[in-house]
């Protein structure tokens, strides 16, 4: 992270990143873009393979009942016995062994902040993650590539991590029936009307060099069409369709019900020491969703983040989600024939007081101090990791992601979820996928 070159960010000058690194990069398609709206910056994943290249690989199930309050007409009984346990197989989701974890002094960071929580009263507990942790305890003991205990992880793992590529992608390749490509934005979706043409779809792609410029254009004429382009993609692209007049029969839903999980990061500094050797993949989280709450009206779940900057800091680091039921709103601006963002700082009121109640009960039983230098007032509230929604399912689309209007076009992401998943979406999303294609794969490829 701190030597980040021209790989690290998408067409920027400045590395992308939630703590600035004052470095200057010449332009280069790297891995990670930073979106910026006017009250609001999203992270996004522009590698193949998507935001799992670039995120910590932490792979939690949803908790029922929020899974089943998103969505009560879903089986859950389904999704849990089939679904979400058929997304951690295929996401290679496993947990660090407990023993490695208790002696590593790449995790002092964690047992830091752990034993904080505990003297608050506060709940903690491991979760999954998509890291071959034989491969990280090789790592520590210096007989591979370090990768995530040599400060990789938003800009990418070279080695460690089962990102898409390395699974689902990788076992697509493997029948022969995929050609990738690179490079590519997709413009325009257009629905041809000709009547030799019924129910195609006609695709305008710009062809990307590594400047940013564009050296083609081409187009694609398909039958169906399966967007995965993320809550921000793909809501753009059906709203550009359309203010363009090629997708007519969208609806009302098309780019609402946004939120960002509820995402903020805050900190805290001099009550232990966290070690100068971090590992970038969290392992744990502080849980003050599902009691220990002392009948606080706010829900939070904070993972429990690293800061690799290679020297001692003093500093614990939490990613945190909260249920904030605020919501936005994508929106096609014709002044600026761009889509934008209809999100106000203010609507994170909700997760800074959770993040505030946090910080009140650690800083209560330990001391300490909150973390100001790394986020404005101590708080990261204006940016995610995790935008949700955009073409919610049931309402933007039928009950499997089929686009309402248009039945030819699948969505089959996070636009799917409508603002909030209540943890780390990656097996929300994945196991929401699962489940859809087994009824479209019976009911549209017979």
């Amino acid at each position: 992270m701190i030597s980040a070159d021209e790989r690290s960010s998408w067409f920027k000058n400045w590395p992308s990143a939630p703590i600035p690194i004052p470095r200057h990069i010449k332009k280069y398609p790297g891995v990670l873009d930073l979106i910026e709206y006017d009250d609001m910056k999203v992270f996004a994943g522009r590698a193949y393979g998507g935001g799992s290249i670039v995120n910590g690989a932490i792979a939690i199930e949803p908790r029922r009942s929020h899974f089943e309050q998103t969505f009560p007409w879903i089986n859950s009984e389904e999704m849990y016995s089939t679904f979400f346990p058929k997304a951690l197989k295929q996401l290679k989701v496993s947990q660090i062994p407990e023993d490695f974890f208790k002696t590593s002094e790449h995790y002092e960071y964690t047992r830091a902040a752990e034993s904080q929580a505990i003297k608050a009263g506060l709940t903690t507990q491991f979760f999954g993650n998509s890291y071959d942790f034989d491969y990280m305890q090789k790592e520590a003991k210096g007989e591979v590539y370090p990768s995530a205990l040599g400060g990789e992880v938003i800009y990418g793992n070279n080695a460690g991590k089962f990102s898409l590529d390395l699974t689902y992608l990788k076992d697509a390749e493997s029948t022969g029936n995929v050609s990738v490509k690179t490079l590519r934005k997709v413009c325009n979706i257009e629905q041809l009307q000709d009547a030799d043409k019924l129910n195609k779809l006609k695709l305008e792609v710009q062809v990307l060099n590594k400047q940013g410029g564009v050296d083609a254009i081409e187009y694609y004429t398909c039958d169906k069409l399966f967007l995965n382009a993320g809550s921000t993609g793909t809501s753009e692209l059906l709203l550009k369709s359309q203010a363009s007049g090629t997708l007519n029969n969208l609806n009302e839903h098309i780019g609402q019900h946004w939120g960002p999980n509820g995402n903020i990061m805050t900190g805290r500094n001099f009550v232990h020491a966290a070690g100068e050797a971090q590992s970038t993949i969290p392992v744990k989280g502080i849980n003050m969703w599902d009691g220990d709450r002392d009948g606080s009206k706010y829900k939070i779940f904070a993972e429990i983040a690293p800061l690799p900057l290679g020297l001692e800091t003093w500093t614990t680091l939490y990613l945190a989600i909260t249920d904030n039921p605020e919501r936005g709103s994508y929106y096609y601006d014709k002044a600026s024939q761009t889509v934008k963002l209809n999100w106000k700082r203010s609507q994170n009121e909700y997760s800074i007081n959770a993040a505030k109640e946090l910080i009140q009960k650690l800083a209560k039983a330990n001391g300490g101090r909150t973390s100001s230098l790394l986020f404005s007032k101590g708080f990261g509230d204006n940016f995610c990791y995790h935008p949700l929604g955009g073409c919610v399912l049931g309402k933007a689309t039928d009950d499997f992601g089929r686009v309402k209007g248009h039945e030819n076009i699948y969505v089959q992401d996070s636009a799917l979820i409508p603002g909030s998943a209540g943890v780390n979406p990656y097996v929300f999303i994945t196991g929401l996928a699962e489940r859809n294609m087994s009824y479209i794969m019976q009911q549209d490829f017979v």
